[in-house]
């Protein structure tokens, strides 16, 4: 799946959004359904529009010309790929804050 609602464009697999369906059904049924759909608005904004900017480098993959980053928006981890020559977003992984 690709997203392109700011400058960059992002693709998440189809696991990956597996992974945010059942961390938001997981969140629901604990009552913090509304506050992890928070989480994931703020995230996906940033990820289109400044992703450089969230989160914090972890390592950089040199031959994709790619960093990876990781980002903590309470209750939602996100880890996720910035190409350096493009406007691309690669969502690498997402955890709950507490699982």
């Amino acid at each position: 799946m690709s997203l392109s609602g700011g400058s960059f464009e992002v693709h998440l697999s189809q696991h990956i959004l597996q992974s945010i369906y059942a961390l938001q059904r997981r969140a629901t049924l604990a009552g913090r359904g509304d506050e992890m759909v928070e989480a994931f608005r703020i995230v996906l904004s940033r990820l289109e529009t400044d992703p450089r900017s969230l989160g914090e480098p972890t390592y950089r993959l040199p031959a994709l010309r790619m960093q990876i980053r990781c980002a903590v928006v309470p209750p939602l981890i996100i880890h996720f790929g910035v190409c350096e020559d493009r406007a691309t977003v690669y969502v690498k992984g997402v955890e709950s804050l507490g699982e």
